[in-house]
């Protein structure tokens, strides 16, 4: 009796989703370090969360070794890394022991259930592509996606470690700013994506520059960058709306 001889793959086609795997150890992690009261390493291991999850996508796309099963797991990483354990964590540090409980615990699950409603339209639409919640360019997302939701959602926090008294002073303020984020992931106005920008080759070492100078300041300054950062790509929605709008405007789109 001949015994058919199952299908082998290469090792390296695991990568991505071993990473995917970390990116979930990593998320869990976060929530054990927050329960045991160090905020700031929480911090750390949540921003490690979004690189890696910028990573495996496109470790996996360079490997050609995407796979359904390998997007699935993404999205489920997503949204238990910046759907469940961000805002779990900017509730235990702001809202735990605040008179503002009850508010902070409705922000964060309007969060969490924003977090799932995008990731869920995103997957939908990236399985069919005549879907109108499809991205609408390369370069652009429909909303913030829900690594940026989790980086918004962390900004009391950056706060927090630069001596702000978010708790006492501004917890029912950090409540309605995380109701804006998100609002802010499950909108239809495009927002800004790398995937499909293009950037001018005399202007491609200038670029390095910033990007290693970035990092750099990260790891010297890292609630400052952040704060910088999400502050940046605040102010950049409604310019790249407007971009875009104008685009599809002058091409009759």
């Amino acid at each position: 009796m001949n015994r058919k001889t199952p299908n082998k793959i290469p090792i390296i086609r695991l990568i991505p989703n071993i990473i995917t795997f970390f990116s979930i150890c990593v998320g869990l992690t976060a929530l054990r370090s927050m329960l045991q009261g160090n905020l700031s390493l929480t911090l750390y291991l949540l921003i490690l969360a979004m690189v890696l999850d910028a990573l495996d996508g496109r470790i996996a796309r360079a490997m050609q070794s995407e796979s359904k099963v390998g997007a699935e797991l993404d999205s489920l990483a997503d949204f238990f890394n910046f759907g469940i354990a961000t805002p779990l964590v900017v509730f235990l540090s702001i809202f735990l022991n605040s008179e503002f409980r009850i508010l902070g615990w409705l922000s964060v699950m309007t969060v969490a259930v924003c977090c799932a409603f995008r990731l869920a339209r995103f997957n939908v639409g990236v399985a069919d592509s005549t879907s109108s919640d499809q991205t609408t360019r390369s370069d652009s997302f429909k909303g913030v996606p829900a690594p940026m939701l989790a980086s918004l959602t962390m900004s009391p926090l950056f706060l927090e470690m630069l001596r702000f008294e978010m708790v006492e002073h501004y917890a029912a303020h950090t409540a309605f700013f995380l109701f804006f984020c998100g609002l802010l992931s499950i909108g239809s106005f495009p927002t800004p994506s790398i995937k499909g920008m293009l950037v001018p080759e005399n202007l491609q070492f200038l670029l390095i520059f910033v990007v290693a100078l970035s990092l750099a300041l990260i790891v010297a300054y890292p609630w400052y960058t952040m704060l910088a950062f999400n502050l940046i790509y605040l102010l950049s929605l409604p310019t790249h709306a407007f971009v875009v709008w104008r685009r599809e405007k002058d091409s009759g789109g």
